[in-house]
């Protein structure tokens, strides 16, 4: 079993792999990255981006040397289905993150830098967290600028992070896209950390409604979200999985034939 520099041990099973560990865990991930001055990239992992995981062979080339934290309780019923000692506590969603990160951020006196969403959506929510953190050295750009590796545009947006001299930078466009443009751009990036966050401040903002904490609790999150707008999230929960579970079936099927042969 690899484990993750701080300490976080890494899980791979059925053809990926994550780094499962409780809001107190990444707290102190975060804080000793920063502390050392080491340099992190922490990605997620919830049934949507495992989807594309496996479909997209560029992504999974997104993921390698990262650090991958379990944001879906049927990612973490799918490692206890398995064998792997995780409990509910090990399910760390942004909804329930964000807001404790951000609290150690302004304890510690570091700049968060915010990348994503719609100008207007990421005020809203930056001023948020400023009203519950009012020490908070914040900043941030949204979303909507030329993604391409190495375009004006987001070299210009870099020089803006590196000029905020932030420690921790959120990048929320939503997967693929903000771990293709993070992969692009990390070695630019003067940050220790980087996560990406995908809609995290959309839920801080009010613009996306944030579903009953008991329900991410249970797993149900997801019936919250296609009910409020089953249009964008159809496929997501209703199709994706079943492709997922058919990967998944087929890459344990894959395991058993191999280690019989061998």
């Amino acid at each position: 079993m690899a484990t993750d520099p701080a300490g976080l041990p890494q899980r791979s099973l059925l053809g990926f792999f994550a780094h499962p560990g409780t809001l107190e865990d990444y707290l102190q991930l975060t804080e000793s990255t920063i502390q050392n001055s080491e340099r992190r990239s922490v990605f997620y992992h919830n049934l949507h981006s495992l989807y594309s995981y496996f479909t997209d062979a560029e992504l999974r080339k997104h993921y390698q040397g990262t650090t991958v934290l379990v944001d879906g309780m049927p990612v973490i019923w799918l490692m206890q289905l398995l064998g792997i000692p995780v409990t509910r506590a090990h399910r760390l969603t942004y909804v329930d993150f964000i807001m404790p990160l951000m609290q150690l951020a302004s304890d510690r006196g570091w700049t968060v830098f915010h990348l994503g969403q719609k100008a207007e959506v990421q005020a809203k929510a930056m001023d948020i967290v400023r009203t519950q953190s009012p020490n908070i050295h914040l900043a941030g750009h949204d979303g909507y600028f030329d993604q391409t590796p190495m375009s004006t545009q987001s070299l210009a947006v870099i020089e803006q992070i590196n000029a905020s001299n932030a420690q921790i930078v959120l990048v929320g466009f939503g997967a693929p896209k903000q771990e293709a443009w993070l992969h692009a751009h990390r070695h630019l990036i003067n940050a220790p950390i980087v996560f990406t966050c995908g809609a995290c401040m959309e839920y801080v903002a009010g613009a996306v409604k944030t579903p009953p904490r008991w329900m991410g609790r249970l797993g149900l999150e997801w019936s919250f979200r296609l009910l409020e707008n089953p249009r964008r999230f159809a496929f997501r929960y209703l199709v994706e999985p079943v492709l997922l579970g058919a990967i998944l079936l087929k890459n344990g099927m894959g395991m058993l034939i191999s280690n019989k042969r061998a």
